[in-house]
This record gives C-alpha cells, sequence and structure tokens, in this order.
C-alpha cells in the first residue's frame, strides 16, 4: 500500500469515539451532531488531527481502531486532502490483536517511524450519578480501562 515508500506514522486510537452520531457525542452534547456542524480536521477529535497533519506533512499514515467501519471517513479525508493512509483493526485488550496489526503494517506500509499513542476508554462516564463512585464500578469495565491505559501502550512499544 505505501508504494512511494514514504515515512509511516502509526497512530493508534486515530478515529475518535466522538463521532457525529457516537455515544459520546450524545453524552457529550446531548444530541447527535451533523458533521456539518464540525470542521474537516476536528471532526475525529485529537487523534484524527495528528493523523491528518501526519498525511500533510507527507507521511503514509495508518489508522488504527477496533472497528474499520470507524475510520473510513477520516481515511477518505485523508485522501481527498492528498495524503495516504490506511486502516488497520487493532484491540488494545487482546495481545494476539496488537501483534497481527503490526504484522500488517509492517507487510502493507512498512516500519513504522512514528508512533502516536492516543487510545483513551470513555466507559463509565454515563453511569448513573448514584453509580459514579469507584466502589460501583463494574470490575469488566476496569480492567478494560487498564488494558487501554496501561498495558496497550506496553504492548504496543514491545512491536515497534
Amino acid at each position: 500500500m505505501n508504494s512511494n515508500r514514504k515515512p509511516v506514522a502509526v497512530v493508534v486510537g486515530a478515529t475518535s469515539k466522538w463521532q457525529s452520531d457516537g455515544r459520546n457525542t450524545q453524552l457529550a452534547h446531548g444530541r447527535v451532531l451533523d458533521d456539518s456542524d464540525i470542521a474537516v480536521g476536528a471532526r475525529w477529535g485529537i487523534g484524527g488531527a495528528i493523523a491528518q497533519k501526519f498525511a500533510a506533512e507527507g507521511f503514509f499514515v495508518v489508522l488504527t481502531t477496533r472497528t474499520a467501519a470507524n475510520a473510513a471517513a477520516l481515511n477518505s479525508a485523508i485522501g481527498e486532502q492528498g495524503g495516504e493512509s490506511m486502516i488497520v483493526e487493532l484491540d488494545l485488550v487482546s495481545e494476539d490483536s496488537i501483534s497481527n496489526a503490526f504484522t500488517q503494517i509492517r507487510e502493507q506500509a512498512g516500519d513504522p517511524d512514528v508512533l502516536v499513542y492516543n487510545a483513551g476508554y470513555l466507559e463509565g462516564r454515563d453511569l448513573p450519578p448514584e453509580m459514579e463512585l469507584l466502589e460501583h464500578m463494574p470490575v469488566e469495565m476496569f480492567e478494560t480501562a487498564q488494558h487501554i491505559a496501561s498495558r496497550g501502550p506496553f504492548l504496543v512499544a514491545k512491536e515497534v
């Protein structure tokens, strides 16, 4: 895919959960937003802005996300802006997924020159007020947060 052998920037968490119709957008804004209300450079949050900037600077950008469909519009926007990118599915809870993703990245794009770890986990923000204390947080939710915030960066760094 990276036929011009551009330097490779991998953005882990390139697509924000703050998509116009996303659950977290509704949580923060109280409604679904029309994409036309949001500038292209800001539609996918910080991760999307970082990805677009690296593409504009001549990098081949790898957009990682749990579900490829989440990054399709960002991937298209980068192409429309004259950049090059690809989407790789990566689940930070799964060591195998991380390893497989970086194998795919190396095979299709090349060795990463830049790695941006922008992944985050917002679960729990929408718990009812009486459940917001840590003592009420389900263990599974805590474990997923730890995978993404602590274990994920460690496993990703090992791959690079």
